[in-house]
């Protein structure tokens, strides 16, 4: 940790130089006072090589005319907002004063009547009182190494993170936040999640042991910045000498805090606070390291609710899925079984009728456990003879009077066999649905530039209506008395493939079902 102990005089004119030196030893007496450095302005104009310069400072004085040279007033813009600046002008003027304090300069001290030489300066000197009300020479920072080691901590944090299981997210949280408070030499860290109407504590650390409360989300500092998703950062009050005028001393009121927002999809669903007891100063890059942490946790956090969420919702399909397969198809049996045992009973049309109502409810019952169970997902694939798949599924279809033609060189294409005979089987049914049982269908190859790309699946049908061509993929939709989830499931089949489908009509209904590049290379007569 580096102590910001130097007080920097920037300016050209020696005699106030001397002045600041004298008033620096009159504002702290003493060996434990800062100590006093002098740059001119053109030590600022080496560019990179002076951006270091004034990195210890815990207070600068600064002439009139040096604070408005370019080179200058950028490097102070550098400093941190908790170091003050101070200017020193002759017949100062209420335009200038005000100049002056629009350039960023936190006070200024009029030295009219200063002559030539320093003269006698005590702790009554106007720039020894503003800096001994303004300088805090005993508040530490992360210095580059430091920052260093951190930025190492959060890289392997990150691959940490990045590769938790849900069962092992508290500890590795934990673990970080441990990592980052012993570099940092923090004093405790402090994860909040929104809840109802307050901020909960999920995770702390704190060598010591702590333990903190809800807090509603007024009590942050900057509340209005946190929910802009900015960071705030605050240092600690002033060092205050202890009452008997021995020791170390105290720091008066809160601690010094850094507090990050917890961010996800766009929304603040958490804080992060970082605290130190010790007199403190934040530095940009040590601020930005714990927003790293806080973005950090957060992703964790998030995925892991994303993955709590697919599970629970995995579990609510594997019951819809007993439902669906005991409770439905059970009783649709039970009907199955009667109705062919009154077959000889009942007329042909009503028997047809009634048969096609059993149908038509087992085809939905597998169409909805194809579609709670798998999904979009599909298994592993191999190269597969279209023709042979395509006939694997007609025979599955129960249209004895409908009739299937597959012309020559459909080929192979890479696929998962069983998905893709989930997709003829639902384009079959389809056509037969809105065609009759007396359709007539047909497969034949794709070709483009010579070469097999793809299958259509065409028949003689009334084809789609036009009003219908854009939709027909989505659940719901069907112009025949069917459940409309056929050609979505088709359609989710093809995504997982990476290909693509397109209805159209030419005499019937007609879908062209075009593989992937993958897919192509393996496709052949």
């Amino acid at each position: 940790m580096d102590r910001r102990t130097v007080v920097a005089f920037v300016g050209d004119n020696e005699n106030a130089g001397e002045r600041v030196s004298r008033a620096v030893d009159a504002a702290w007496e003493g060996p434990d006072g800062p100590t006093f450095r002098a740059f001119s302005p053109a030590d600022f104009d080496a560019g990179d090589e002076s951006d270091g310069a004034l990195d210890a400072t815990c207070g600068v004085v600064v002439t009139g005319a040096a604070a408005t040279d370019g080179a200058v007033k950028e490097r102070l813009d550098m400093l941190p907002s908790n170091v003050p600046v101070i200017a020193l002008v002759e017949d100062a003027t209420m335009s200038t004063v005000r100049a002056l304090l629009s350039t960023g300069v936190d006070d200024v001290v009029d030295v009219t009547g200063w002559g030539s030489t320093p003269g006698t300066v005590d702790s009554s000197d106007p720039i020894a009182e503003r800096l001994a009300a303004a300088v805090d020479p005993d508040r530490v920072r992360l210095g580059d190494e430091d920052v260093a080691r951190l930025s190492e901590v959060l890289l392997d944090a990150g691959t940490t993170l990045m590769s938790t299981r849900t069962d092992e997210v508290d500890t590795k949280i934990e673990w970080t936040m441990k990592n980052v408070g012993e570099h940092a030499e923090l004093d405790r860290i402090v994860c909040y999640r929104e809840g109802d109407d307050r901020f909960v504590p999920t995770y702390s650390w704190c060598p010591d042991g702590f333990d903190p409360v809800s807090r509603p989300f007024e009590d942050f500092p900057e509340p209005e910045q946190l929910s802009t998703f900015g960071n705030v950062a605050r240092s600690s009050a002033p060092v205050a000498a202890s009452d008997d005028g021995l020791g170390e001393g105290r720091v008066d009121g809160p601690p010094a805090t850094v507090h990050v927002p917890l961010v996800s999809d766009w929304e603040l669903n958490g804080i992060v606070a970082f605290e130190s007891d010790d007199g403190r100063v934040w530095t940009d890059g040590e601020v930005d390291l714990y927003r790293t942490v806080g973005d950090l946790i957060a992703h964790t956090l998030a995925r892991n609710d994303r993955r709590e969420a697919l599970r629970r919702q995995a579990d609510q399909l594997e019951q819809f899925s007993a439902v669906v397969s005991h409770d439905l198809r059970n009783p649709l049996n039970v009907i199955a079984g009667y109705l062919s045992l009154s077959e000889d009973e009942l007329a042909p049309a009503r028997y047809d009728a009634m048969s096609g109502a059993v149908d038509r409810m087992e085809t939905l019952i597998d169409d909805l456990l194809m579609l709670a169970r798998r999904g979009e997902a599909i298994g592993e694939t191999e190269p597969v003879p279209v023709e042979a798949i395509a006939e694997d599924a007609w025979r599955s279809v129960r249209a004895p009077d409908a009739t299937l033609t597959i012309a020559e060189g459909v080929g192979r294409v890479e696929a998962d066999p069983s998905r893709l005979r989930q997709a003829f089987e639902n384009l079959f049914r389809n056509a037969i649905d809105h065609g009759g049982r007396n359709v007539s269908i047909e497969i034949g190859p794709t070709t483009t530039d010579g070469g097999v790309d793809g299958v259509y699946v065409a028949d003689d049908g009334p084809g789609i209506p036009v009003d219908l061509v854009d939709t027909v993929f989505d659940s719901g939709v069907s112009s025949a008395d069917s459940s409309g989830i056929g050609l979505a499931i088709v359609d989710r089949i093809v995504e997982a493939h990476e290909w693509d489908i397109e209805a159209r009509n030419d005499d019937g209904a007609v879908f062209e079902l075009t593989f992937g590049a993958d897919a192509t290379r393996v496709a052949s007569p």
